[in-house]
């Protein structure tokens, strides 16, 4: 019997309320700083995480370093 393995490589980023949170990379469709309404998100939110199905997640980590966790965990 062959058995496949299977590897996911999960990112971890704090949210806005600093709870650790963990994300696919191959999930995430963009990274942006928040614009100029920044008064909709806690004051510690650096970096929005869009998702490929429509949701963001906010972090306290700066799109730079999600950015760097995004290419580090690339097989």
């Amino acid at each position: 019997m062959l058995a496949e393995l299977f590897v996911l490589h999960l990112i971890t980023v704090t949210g806005g309320n600093g709870e650790i949170i963990a994300i696919n990379p191959a999930e995430i469709a963009s990274v942006r700083v928040p614009g100029p309404v920044k008064e909709h998100f806690h004051k510690s939110v650096k970096c929005l995480i869009f998702t490929a199905d429509g949701k963001f997640i906010t972090a306290q980590e700066t799109c730079e370093k999600i950015n760097d966790l995004i290419e580090n965990s690339k097989p």
